[in-house]
């Protein structure tokens, strides 16, 4: 016998009108797609990779008494600067970090180390010196205080370009989301489920309900070939979404066009032609010399006149010491299109061995590569007067003899 409570539950589903409205299936798929785009960040990456990877390959050129040496120091800024890390990969950390967070500071420890921090304070004082403190590297922390004038510390204000650069992200994150929920929304799979009131009735309807949204809708929208079972008294109908092939391809034209935007904003703050980042081809000489001008020799110039100041003494520099970083590497040369150019730099006085070295050449171990040569064309007001022939030495030079 049947219980009366049962019968009354059983008829108040058989006539209950059925439910209506949208089940949400999407927390039962494979996952959900953050809504916030992280373009500011990998624009800034993007540009600051660039950056500091064509200064991590610029050598460090040492001079002590107006002549280039290859000693200790040279050694230590071009070659392994620190136990772990060789000059490339300290250079390139040094320029991220003065891009990333507006400062970088390099300290020597007892035993000639050069290590770069990773966290630190700074005391400001305009008498003596700013006191850098807390210094810290991975799970070592610098018990000593420098001060300013013992230590690498390069600043720019990067800080101000990052806020300026932030907000211009902040537009792009919400317009970048509003893509991308038209991009899901086009390539969601979208349908209408009609549930008789006789499958309703049933004593099992809400065990029913809940498997066929969690475990059969689901892997059928997740399979590529699939089969979805369906209970007696439910009818399920796809729906086209509205999208098709050319509206998912316009939503993630719209996408890369947003990502494109943002990197050439950031690349403008940093100095960079937008062309550059992009890779064009057209015009890509006047890319590569704006790029020079306005980003790569400031950055170059800074860390010169940081290093100098810090390794020389002002009677040392004055006698021709200093520290130059040579960009010259960063530009591909083409020997045959630049051989009018080599030409012309050994007639006007460059050794061999000075535009092999230029050129990213080996130098030549042979005195004769070291010999200056200049052509008849090049000359004093003097010489002109008296006939343009030169003197003597100027045709043992042009001569190689």
């Amino acid at each position: 016998m049947i219980p009366t409570g049962k019968i009354v539950d059983w008829l108040g589903r058989m006539f209950k009108p059925p439910k209506a409205g949208l089940y949400d299936v999407t927390n039962y798929r494979s996952g959900t797609i953050e809504e916030k785009a992280a373009l500011d960040a990998f624009a800034l990456f993007s540009v600051v990779h660039l950056i500091s990877g064509l200064l991590s390959g610029c050598e460090f050129r040492v001079y002590r008494d107006g002549k280039e040496t290859h000693g200790a120091e040279w050694a230590a800024l071009n070659v392994k600067p620190n136990l772990n890390q060789n000059a490339a990969a300290w250079k390139r950390e040094m320029i991220a970090r003065l891009l990333l967070s507006g400062e970088s500071l390099c300290v020597e420890l007892s035993d000639g180390q050069r290590i770069l921090a990773e966290s630190f304070n700074r005391t400001e004082d305009a008498l003596r010196g700013d006191i850098f403190s807390d210094i810290q590297r991975a799970d070592v922390t610098v018990s000593r205080q420098f001060r300013s004038a013992d230590v690498f510390y390069l600043q720019s204000p990067v800080n101000a370009r990052a806020a300026w650069l932030q907000q211009i992200m902040m537009q792009y994150e919400r317009l970048m989301a509003s893509a991308a929920k038209r991009f899901q929304k086009a390539g969601g799979e979208k349908g209408i489920l009609k549930v008789s009131a006789v499958a309703q009735g049933k004593t099992n309807f809400e065990e029913q309900f809940k498997k066929l949204q969690t475990e059969y809708f689901r892997n059928y929208f997740e399979s590529a070939n699939a089969v979805l079972p369906l209970f007696d008294g439910y009818d399920y109908t796809p729906q086209s979404s509205g999208g098709s092939s050319g509206t998912y391809t316009n939503d993630l034209t719209s996408v890369k066009t947003l990502a494109d935007e943002a990197i050439s904003r950031a690349a403008q703050v940093f100095g960079v032609p937008p062309s550059y980042m992009r890779g064009d081809a057209a015009g890509i000489k006047d890319s590569q010399a704006a790029m020079m001008t306005n980003c790569i020799k400031p950055l170059a110039e800074m860390i010169s006149q940081e290093l100098t100041g810090k390794l020389y003494t002002t009677h040392d520099i004055m006698q021709g010491g200093r520290i130059v970083v040579d960009t010259g590497s960063i530009l591909h040369h083409d020997l045959l299109s630049d051989s009018a150019g080599i030409d012309k730099l050994i007639g006007t006085g460059w050794t061999i061995n000075e535009v092999r070295k230029a050129l990213g050449a080996h130098e030549l171990d042979d005195p004769d590569a070291d010999v200056r040569f200049i052509t008849k064309n090049y000359g004093t007001i003097a010489e002109a007067l008296e006939g343009g022939e030169g003197n003597a030495d100027t045709d043992k030079l042009e001569n190689g003899v």
